[in-house]
């Protein structure tokens, strides 16, 4: 397809490897064309008047900061994700929420695209980071006072993406227009649906985005945000479907 669809198979999976590798294999079958996932440094982005909140989990009533350090991805994972998805041909965008993050992808990947978090920090840093050590960088349109002046008419190695700080938002929080702007100006522009369903991340493609990630889980997440594998799949075939149709009506 023209317009790219990834997958972000990271929420909730708890540093679980059967998790983790279930969802790449789904990720595959739908033909998804990368797999999207996070790797945070917990000190560094959880703000300290939280760390110390009691925190219900799996493993018990915890500090916040505790189980946000179980549920990171570990090494071990990282590189059984990294020679798994070589494996099966699936490529791995990581998504690093700081610089700490980035070493750690740079050292034990060999990663040529990175994704810059929504939420990251640091970002000035972090920026200049990722610009030296991928080829590629994926960067949210929030970050535009920082990449803007690294790249300047040079957009090649850079792509930009938007998407909502609410998970899930109202589709009043959407706000699709300010990808125009950056499409009309050159830019490679994605979209980070977090909204609930296919819709309307479906007819993107149709406003010169270049790819739509959506986050896909189990058959049993209670996140709305989270598609099922059927769900995802239907998003791939629709996709298809209106690329199809619009090349017949061009002809």
């Amino acid at each position: 397809m023209n317009c790219k669809l990834y997958a972000n198979i990271g929420v909730g999976h708890e540093n679980d490897w059967e998790i983790l590798q279930g969802r790449v294999i789904a990720a595959a079958q739908c033909n998804a064309d990368a797999v999207i996932i996070n790797k945070s440094t917990p000190h560094l982005i959880i703000p300290q008047e939280k760390q110390y909140l009691a925190l219900e989990s799996k493993w018990g009533t915890l500090p916040y900061i505790e189980v946000a350090k179980r549920s990171e991805l570990s090494t071990e994972n990282i590189e059984r994700i990294r020679d798994f998805t070589d494996q099966i041909g699936i490529p791995i965008i990581w998504s690093v929420t700081d610089s700490r993050a980035a070493e750690v992808v740079k050292e034990h990947c060999n990663a040529h695209t990175i994704k810059l978090h929504y939420d990251s920090v640091d970002v000035y840093e972090l920026c200049r980071y990722c610009k030296d050590n991928f080829d590629h960088v994926l960067y949210s349109l929030t970050h535009a006072e920082y990449y803007e002046p690294l790249y300047g008419n040079h957009r090649k190695h850079l792509s930009v993406y938007h998407t909502t700080k609410q998970f899930p938002p109202e589709v009043t929080d959407l706000n699709l227009s300010v990808m125009d702007k950056p499409i009309m100006l050159g830019y490679s522009v994605g979209y980070e649906g977090r909204e609930a369903g296919i819709f309307p991340a479906l007819a993107l493609g149709y406003r010169g985005v270049d790819y739509v990630e959506k986050y896909l889980g189990e058959d049993n997440s209670d996140n709305p945000s989270v598609l099922t594998p059927a769900q995802f799949y239907d998003l791939f075939n629709s996709m298809l479907l209106l690329e199809e149709a619009e090349e017949v009506r061009s002809t």
